[in-house]
């Protein structure tokens, strides 16, 4: 070959690199281990959606059971995924306040989240003076039922705690469960009826105050929770003897089955439905408010949180890449796709939550209580979730001291001196994050 012919040869080769596709940028996101299904649901709408929107990054989820002991060592230890998965606003705190977290604030601007997104779901993840994760799942404590079974006793939906407890005594006399709720498998359960109790007997403006230090947890309100949680669990109203052995998914298969008329739990529980509430019985699913077990709170009142948090690493390469991810998550087009196949678990918190007028049975449901949740929140009526407002410490002694209490190894009076000073100690060191303000 001549020295021409070479030259000739290179010099078409590097015209032709423009045209060649550049490499993608690989983000990756830990997940936890979700169902085949469900890996599916994500592919579809959003791993392969987020690829054909741009030329530039590739998102890869890996699917882990111990997600959250995962995260936390490697991104502590300057290492891990580029989007970090925690169980909620107040899991992240901690890497914030490490450094170990990119501030987001920048792309909340450029991508108008804070437009988009309503007020409190974006002040839960403002922490250490920055924004340091989004929450792609507005969840709800709220009362799951089953209207064939409400309708053939000729039950209404209740709204009052009065009402609530004569229709499950009733189901108790037919050999019902009150309502089905365990925690097999997984203690940290415990945390919803807590969470639900604490927001039904302290009103909002002061569960506000305890969680800016202005005010204490050692107060009649949330003794007054307490003991009527505790008197609920021993009138076998939370799953009867069958707490410990019941969990979510056997749960809504019993209130499926007819087996209850009622299944307390937050929204995000519609996952689980898709897979009981099918054929005929696709439209006996309901959700509601829990109802009003006392005078000084409103009905309905939705206390509100998130059943996860994404966050971005700090010593990730592609920290665009990841926010761009973000984005495409935090948007109506997602959380409209992903409803179809995975309804309740992604929730995210739009002023302006899409609906399908086409939508049927669960589905359907799910919409409709997103879009009732959403609507509450945008217009500043809401409660606090212990597991996305309550510090790490603190939601532990509502998860834990609490079972205690209902066997009789701690009283009402000792787990809310409890969680007044694990609360307490936690605000002294700096890990409560900002509180969204009621209005």
């Amino acid at each position: 070959m001549t020295r021409s012919t070479r030259f000739a040869l290179l010099a078409t080769t590097v015209a032709l690199l423009p045209l060649q596709a550049a490499a993608r940028e690989t983000v990756t996101l830990w997940f936890w281990g979700a169902s085949p299904e469900y890996r599916e649901a994500l592919e579809t709408t959003l791993v392969q959606p987020f690829h054909d929107a741009q030329d530039t990054y590739d998102l890869v989820i890996e699917y882990k059971n111990d997600v959250d002991n995962d995260v936390r060592v490697s991104v502590m230890a300057g290492e891990g995924p580029d989007i970090v998965y925690t169980s909620g606003p107040s899991w992240v705190s901690p890497l914030a306040k490490a450094g170990k977290l990119a501030d987001l604030s920048d792309y909340a601007e450029k991508f108008g989240w804070n437009d988009r997104i309503v007020a409190p779901s974006m002040q839960a993840c403002t922490q250490q003076g920055g924004l340091y994760c989004m929450t792609p799942s507005l969840v709800s404590d709220g009362m799951f039922y089953n209207a064939k079974v409400l309708e053939e006793n000729g039950w209404e939906v209740p709204k009052t705690g009065a009402e609530l407890e004569e229709i499950m005594k009733a189901a108790q006399e037919k050999g019902m469960y009150a309502s089905a709720v365990g925690n097999n498998g997984w203690q940290p359960i415990n945390e919803n009826y807590s969470s639900t109790f604490i927001n039904q007997f302290v009103p909002p403006a002061e569960l506000e105050k305890m969680l800016t230090g202005e005010a204490s947890f050692d107060s009649p309100e949330m003794l007054a929770a307490m003991e009527e949680l505790n008197r609920y669990y021993k009138a076998g109203y939370l799953g009867g003897d069958d707490y410990f052995s019941l969990n979510f998914d056997s749960s809504i298969s019993a209130l499926a089955e007819e087996k209850t008329p009622f299944f307390f739990a937050p929204s995000f529980a519609f996952q689980w439905a898709m897979s009981y509430f099918t054929g005929d019985k696709a439209d006996d699913i309901g959700w509601a408010a829990f109802p009003q077990l006392s005078d000084a709170v409103a009905y309905p009142n939705y206390s509100v949180g998130a059943a996860f948090a994404l966050s971005v690493n700090a010593n990730s390469d592609v920290i665009d890449g990841a926010a761009e991810v973000l984005d495409m998550i935090m948007s109506k087009r997602f959380a409209a796709d992903i409803a179809t196949v995975w309804p309740g678990y992604w929730s995210i918190p739009l002023q302006d939550f899409p609906t399908d007028p086409e939508a049927t049975g669960v589905v359907k449901a799910y919409f409709d209580a997103a879009t009732a949740v959403s609507g509450a929140v945008a217009d500043g009526r809401f409660g606090y979730k212990v597991q996305t407002f309550f510090p790490a410490k603190t939601t532990d002694v509502l998860v834990k001291d609490v079972e205690a209490m209902w066997l009789d190894k701690e009283t009402p009076e000792e787990v809310v001196a409890t969680t007044a000073k694990t609360f307490d100690r936690e605000l002294k060191r700096g890990l409560v994050q900002q509180i969204p303000a009621q209005q």
